[in-house]
């Protein structure tokens, strides 16, 4: 099987710098906002994307460096296996967070519902149906 190849859509720019201070789910960001900026060669997907639209943000866990299979729920509830769970400790890395957006600017994004950290390499955009 040929290996699966994906390459970055745009980059995270989040007030949250380390996995201790992030929430660990998008629901629990509050007011934070942070913004993602598209590159110039996929500005022509943003035709559409409008202020309060919701959207899946398909991203990679780019600090992870291990899976496990099961882990504890919250880190410390039950050990539950890794697909039951949002843990970042995942076979391939992808994590999925709902964003709703605030404001576009040319390719740059502002966005309640961060759970990410500064950095963090998004794979795709979707629109995110209530």
């Amino acid at each position: 099987m040929k290996p699966i190849e994906f390459q970055p859509i745009g980059y995270i720019k989040s007030p949250f710098k380390n996995r201790e201070d992030a929430p660990k789910y998008y629901t629990e960001s509050g007011r934070h906002t942070a913004t993602l900026t598209i590159l110039p060669a996929y500005k022509d997907a943003l035709l559409g994307v409008e202020p309060g639209m919701k959207l899946l943000m398909l991203f990679h866990f780019h600090q992870g460096t291990e899976h496990n299979l099961q882990v504890q729920k919250r880190g410390t509830g039950p050990l539950t296996g890794v697909f039951a769970t949002r843990s970042p400790r995942r076979p391939n890395l992808i994590g999925a967070s709902v964003i709703q957006v605030v404001k576009i600017e040319d390719t740059t994004i502002e966005f309640l519902g961060v759970d990410v950290l500064d950095g963090t390499p998004v794979l795709d955009l979707k629109l995110q149906k209530e």
